[in-house]
Formats: C-alpha cells, sequence, structure tokens
C-alpha cells in the first residue's frame, strides 16, 4: 500500500495556527485538530494495524512563518512480520522562520521478521523553532519478541538555514555486534533521539538533561553547529525511557519559554 500525509500549517485569515494545506490517503489518517494557547495539536495515525510488506508512505510537514504546531500519534506505530521485501517511510519536515514544530510519534515497535526503512529530512530556516522526537522498542517484549526483527534501517538529515548540523545513517540487525553489546547490558534496551532548535541552549539546560542520567537510563546531550542540541537515551525498558523523555521535554520547553501542551483534548 502507498499511503500519505501531507500538512501545511500557517496563519489563517484570524491569524490563528490553522491547518491551510492537507492531503491524506490510506492507511494515513489526520483527527481532527485542537488548540492549545495558539498551538494547533494534530494526531496523526496508520489507521490499519500497521506496518507490512510492500507498505511505502509519503509524509511531508511544512510549517510557515507564524504558524506553531504539534504532530503526534495516540498509539504506537508496528511493523509486522514480512516474509520478504520491507516497509518504508519516508518524511520531509519544512519549518520557516518564525514557525514553531514539534514532532511526537509514539514509540516504533518492530514485530519479530520485520524489515522497515527509513528516510528522513528537515530543513529549518533562520529562528525557526523545532523539537523533534523518535523513540524505539526492541520488539513485543511481553511476548518474548525483544530483537527478532529483521532490520531497522535509518537515514536522517536536520539542516538549519541550508546547512547541515546532523546527519545519521545507521543499520540495527538484532546480531550485529553493536546491538549485541547493548543487548549485553540490557536485554530489553530501548532507544530514543531528541533535536531541538531554535534558541540558545544554557550550559545548565544541557547539565540538567545529563543530571538524569543512571545506571538504567543512560543519556547523553550535545551541542550542534547551530542554535540546537541533540539528546540520546538507551533505558534498560520502556517504563525508565517513558520517564526520561518526560523529563527532557519538560526542561526542554522550559528553556523555549514555552508552556508544555496536553496531548488530550480538554
Amino acid at each position: 500500500m502507498k499511503g500519505a500525509l501531507h500538512l501545511v500549517c500557517g496563519p489563517d485569515a484570524a491569524g490563528r495556527s490553522a491547518l491551510i494545506g492537507q492531503y491524506v490517503s490510506a492507511p494515513m489518517h489526520v483527527g481532527k485538530p485542537w488548540w492549545e494557547e495558539g498551538l494547533l495539536i494534530v494526531n496523526a495515525i496508520n489507521a490499519t494495524a500497521g506496518l507490512f510488506s510492500g507498505d511505502v508512505i509519503e509524509t511531508a510537514i511544512e510549517v510557515r512563518s507564524g504558524g506553531q504546531m504539534l504532530v503526534t500519534s495516540p498509539s504506537a506505530t508496528r511493523a509486522h512480520r514480512m516474509s520478504s521485501g520491507m516497509a518504508a517511510v519516508r518524511q520531509s519536515i519544512r519549518v520557516a522562520s518564525g514557525a514553531w514544530l514539534e514532532i511526537l510519534p509514539s514509540h516504533f515497535i518492530p514485530h519479530a521478521g520485520s524489515y522497515y526503512t527509513q528516510d528522513i529530512s528537515i530543513r529549518l530556516e533562520p529562528a525557526a523553532r523545532f523539537l523533534w522526537f523518535e523513540t524505539f522498542a526492541p520488539g513485543r517484549v511481553a511476548s518474548g519478541e525483544a530483537w527478532q526483527f529483521t532490520c531497522f534501517e535509518s537515514r536522517f538529515e536536520l539542516a538549519c538555514d541550508s546547512r547541515p548540523i546532523a546527519r545519521e545513517t545507521y543499520s540495527l540487525t538484532p546480531d550485529s555486534p553493536s546491538v549485541q553489546a547493548l543487548r549485553d547490558q540490557f536485554p530489553a534496551a530501548c532507544h530514543a533521539t531528541c533535536y531541538a532548535a531554535g534558541v540558545d541552549f544554557s550550559n545548565e539546560l544541557l547539565a540538567a538533561i545529563s543530571m538524569l542520567h543512571h545506571g538504567d537510563c543512560w543519556i547523553g546531550c550535545t551541542r550542534l553547529d547551530a542554535p540546537a542540541i541533540a539528546v540520546r537515551i538507551v533505558a534498560a525498558d520502556n517504563l525508565h525511557l517513558s520517564r526520561a523523555l518526560t523529563n527532557i521535554r519538560s526542561l526542554l520547553y522550559d528553556a523555549f519559554g514555552r508552556h508544555v501542551p496536553s496531548l488530550r483534548r480538554a
């Protein structure tokens, strides 16, 4: 199945953030957006059971100057067993100067025998404000399927003012040496990545994030060659990961001088 999710956010005639352009095709679905203190909150989900072999999802998200949007999902994304082939997701994100965007999906869970690949391109104009979260579970842990997927591949690029500031290309397979070293530490390890851009983050913020590190949750934080930071988390399980993400997100919102929005309609 080939699906699409194209969203364009910008000020409407009244100056309120709105979806001024959208195109959605199965299996993707967009719920009715709502506002919290001027922020447009959009729930975007795969309306089927998840991703199957041959599925290709194209996502394009644009926020124009003056627009504020949070794109989230209410449930995990799952890649199911594939006897052959793979599922692919391609994401293109653009944030204009003076705009705000947060991408906050639920966990990605690769089932046993799944092969998944993603290609993500993010372009930020100067003075754009941006938050990106990505979380990964090693499979259906409660069903005894930890680290039984076939392959997870990712290509990621983040550019600010037309200049790349972060690039990642990696492939996870359960029997690779790097994954095996991780499994030796945390058999059900979950991991997450966060990028934040748009303000001059203080040394105190980086120290506060680093202080969340402990034996069951490893956290690294670094500056990028722009007003941006990257945070990586590896946790023993989903509970420790979720707690760390909640705390980090709260610290980042404080740094942006914003109130952390609710993910539920009032």
